[in-house]
């Protein structure tokens, strides 16, 4: 019950925080310089997946 309610708290401050980490500062200037997307994006994300469906295949190996 303890942990339940320590992670309640860690989840209400962590929700509370995102306003300020958004926020930004009333003198901000739009004159940064633009960055385009990497092509490796998608190789990425598809390299993602399949790890994630790797360690879940070997996580449920373990538990049979």
């Amino acid at each position: 019950m303890k942990t339940s309610r320590k992670i309640q708290l860690a989840v209400l401050v962590a929700l509370s925080q995102v306003q300020f980490i958004a926020a930004q500062t009333p003198d901000f200037v739009d004159d940064v310089q633009d960055v385009p997307v990497d092509n490796w994006v998608i190789p990425m994300a598809i390299l993602g997946v399949a790890l994630m469906y790797f360690f879940i295949k070997k996580k449920r190996q373990s538990l049979v």
